[in-house]
């Protein structure tokens, strides 16, 4: 079965945190861009080759789900692939220059064009449709395989089968996604001859069909380990044959300086697989498709010491960079394995004034805060506080979709919230028995115009002591004025559990001395807001305060939070 669910935190659990394997090649290459993106969320302009990868890889995952007429030799199955390689072709353009059009910022001009042609891209999905003949032709010449038999007696063979056209998609949590939103039946693939008889191309086709990620199902379809602390997310799993072999799509010839990145991804797969299913795959393949290379990659050589290995990473990347806005340059001073980065140059004050430049239009000076406005420098932190620990619910889903626990802490006539600010993330909330107590470490902040506390792994909970100096609850600070320059910005969208649609933006604000996410929802996405870019300097009254991955961000809620454009 190539999907898992995780242990805690439900399939949308998305940490920056979680070793995965993109984080892990990041980490290998360069722990300081791991920081960055990762970590702090700062962003980079998107490239044209990045939207290649998304589009092209959908495009390969469309051929691979595509039926044969029946009946083809492998002559003529080659012919039907080319018609619709050509076909992909024009679709994966189409679709690329959209992407590239929409991309609120991108690397280059923002006049650039979509670079990539339909012969370009013909090409590479060619190099595809010629990796997945090599594969016809060793089935060919094995008879078909050990499934033959069961192919052709329509039998389910694996758990989760390889998506198709015809076929109804395999959801990893079945009962949570709407069944008025099933998936529309197309004609399954209806070539199969009798057992006994000899195999053609078309079945051959049929029997290799990779398991992909299935475009039709929107939850994740991710590996969790097994204790939650690491995830992977594969491109192809090749089991035809009774063998595992995990592939990843390139769509460059594996050249630059990220070259080595896919070495370190399918060792981490590899591991991934033996720790969610108890035994290693059997092959590690990636496949270039520009030039149609397949490179075979070694595993870990030693498992238990991979696992030792990746957890450290893992223990490594929970140690916070700062308690509260974090201060640019970054107070960081990893190595590198490049000799220029973009990353390490953020840690010294000539590469961040070099980028604030670029992203700027030369403007890196600005004016010390005036009435209303703070430094972000002055944004709380963690609080002390006490009350009447009662009222247990959950686990319920936050803003974010993840199911974590809450209670109410009450202090007189004012009761606040306090929940996880992940899952599983504060134990000492789950099975406390409630009572008079004093919470220390909580990250104030607030939610649809009310005061919340978010606990995490550092925040505890003792019995009250009359002693203590706290923080009163009706006090907390849970909102910010700041104002200052956007120096990145991000888009994301998909869909929930239930089928509803969710949006999300992010930008970062600089102030001269320190930076900050500031995230919109849904409502609050307006025009005005979308249309920010880096650059362009906007003031906050009233955002409200949030955590995210133990940093603070502010949040905008269009009902409450004045915004200033003005420069």
């Amino acid at each position: 079965m190539p999907v898992s669910t995780p242990p805690v935190g439900g399939p949308l659990g998305r940490s920056r945190r979680r070793l995965s394997g993109s984080a892990y090649s990041t980490w290998q290459r360069c722990t300081t861009e791991w920081r960055i993106t990762r970590e702090v969320g700062l962003g980079f302009p998107t490239s044209a080759s990045q939207v290649l990868g998304h589009v092209l890889e959908e495009g390969v995952v469309r051929l691979i789900m595509r039926h044969p007429p029946a009946g083809l030799d492998l002559a003529q199955l080659k012919a039907w692939l080319d018609e619709v390689v050509e076909a992909e072709a024009v679709r994966v353009h189409r679709d690329g220059e959209g992407r590239w059009d929409a991309e609120p910022w991108r690397r280059g001009s923002s006049e650039e064009a979509w670079p990539f042609d339909e012969a370009d891209l013909q090409r590479r999905l060619g190099c595809a449709s010629a990796l997945l003949l090599e594969e016809v032709e060793a089935c060919l010449a094995a008879e078909g395989g050990p499934f033959l038999g069961a192919f052709r007696r329509h039998e389910q063979i694996f758990e989760v089968p390889a998506p198709c056209d015809g076929a109804a998609p395999v959801h990893p949590l079945p009962d949570r996604w709407p069944p008025h939103l099933a998936w529309p039946t197309l004609p399954a693939f209806d070539g199969w001859n009798e057992v006994g008889a000899l195999l053609d191309a078309s079945e051959a086709w049929e029997i290799i069909r990779p398991w992909v990620k299935d475009p039709r199902v929107l939850q994740p379809q991710r590996l969790f380990h097994p204790e939650g602390w690491a995830a992977g997310e594969l491109d192809l799993v090749l089991r035809w044959d009774g063998r595992i072999r995990l592939v990843d799509l390139k769509s460059g010839d594996g050249g630059g300086p990220f070259g080595p990145s896919l070495d370190d991804q399918l060792r981490f797969y590899g591991w991934m697989w033996t720790a969610c299913f108890g035994s290693a795959p059997d092959g590690l393949e990636g496949w270039y498709l520009d030039g149609g290379l397949r490179k075979h990659v070694e595993p870990f050589p030693d498992f238990d010491a991979a696992t030792t290995a990746l957890r450290s990473i893992a223990t490594a990347m929970s140690e916070r960079i700062s308690e509260g806005p974090v201060p640019l340059p970054l107070p960081l001073d990893d190595g590198c394995r490049l000799s220029t980065c973009r990353s390490c140059a953020l840690t010294t004050l000539e590469g961040v004034t070099s980028m604030l430049q670029d992203r700027l239009g030369g403007e890196t000076d600005l004016p010390a805060p005036v009435q209303p406005f703070e430094p972000l420098s002055s944004i709380p932190s963690r609080v002390d506080v006490r009350g009447r620990l009662d009222g247990h619910w959950g686990p319920m889903p936050n803003h974010f979709g993840e199911p974590v626990i809450g209670a109410a802490l009450t202090s007189g006539r004012v009761v606040v919230p306090i929940e996880e600010e992940e899952p599983g993330l504060a134990p000492c909330l789950h099975d406390h028995p409630g009572g008079e107590v004093i919470v220390r470490g909580a990250l104030p902040g607030a939610w649809r115009g009310g005061p919340r506390l978010y606990a995490d792994g550092a925040t505890t909970i003792e019995p009250d002591d009359p002693s203590v100096d706290t923080t009163r609850l009706g006090m907390l600070r849970t909102r910010a004025n700041v104002r200052g320059k956007v120096v990145s910005i991000r888009r994301s969208s998909g869909t929930r559990l239930d089928g509803r649609p969710w949006a999300m933006s992010t930008f970062h604000l600089w102030d001269g001395a320190h930076i900050i996410e500031v995230a919109m929802f849904g409502g609050s996405l307006n025009d005005r807001l979308l249309s920010l870019r880096p650059g362009d300097s906007i003031g906050l009254v009233g955002a409200e305060l949030g955590w995210r991955e133990g940093l603070p961000q502010l949040r905008i809620d269009i009902r409450s939070t004045k915004v200033d454009f003005a420069p």
